[in-house]
């Protein structure tokens, strides 16, 4: 017979994907480094409170899309140099153009992001990371949506503010996350004053 907690199950997750170093392939795109039919070389930093973490040297060549392209990873991490090939697949649009993917050098699977752990760059699934949303409750969820929201209306150097109609849906979509985080949080201040037997209830400061 197995010990206390022997049959609970373990998870084989090493980690959030919030918390590794990443290179997405869209975003890599739309500040021009991934460019159908051209070889391109850049430098892609991150950076940790404000000061920089690491950087790599990226040489992508997608000259002959259809034989395949290629990226070059290179450089030093925290835990050391690293130099690394990984396969770009270009994908044919029903709108004209093609969609780019990363092929992940553990799987063989086609991604969108690479994400840095263990010495090298791979995908999700192959780094075996999840989301940290996956371990919050329905009111922490709701309150990091709002929190993603508003960083999106704000805009980065990667992605731009939202204009005309997507910014209007953005700030519709901020309220209601917004509004439900409220409604959460009120909901389990009157779920503890009931437990504890407090006469006073919490109400909406609206009403």
């Amino acid at each position: 017979m197995g010990g206390i907690g022997s049959g609970a199950r373990r998870s084989t997750h090493i980690g959030n994907v919030e918390e590794m170093l990443a290179l997405d392939i869209r975003v890599l795109r739309r500040l021009g480094v991934v460019r159908p039919y051209e070889c391109t070389c850049d430098t892609v930093q991150w950076s940790i409170g404000g000061l920089s973490a690491s950087s790599v040297r990226l040489r992508i060549d997608l000259s002959d899309i259809e034989r395949g392209g290629g990226m070059t990873i290179s450089g030093d991490m925290l835990d050391g140099a690293i130099n690394e090939h990984v396969a770009v697949e270009m994908v044919p649009s029903p709108f004209g153009g093609h969609r780019c993917y990363f092929i992940c050098p553990l799987t063989a699977r086609r991604c969108e992001v690479l994400y840095y752990a263990g010495g090298r760059f791979a995908s999700r699934e192959a780094q075996r990371l999840s989301y940290a949303v996956q371990g919050m409750n329905e009111m922490s969820r709701a309150r990091r949506k709002a929190a993603k929201l508003r960083s999106r209306l704000k805009g980065s150097i990667a992605l731009p503010r939202p204009r005309g109609r997507n910014r209007i849906d953005t700030v519709r979509r901020l309220r209601d996350a917004e509004l439900q985080a409220k409604t959460l949080y009120l909901d389990r201040l009157r779920d503890l004053a009931d437990r504890s037997g407090a006469r006073r209830m919490p109400r909406d400061g609206n009403r």
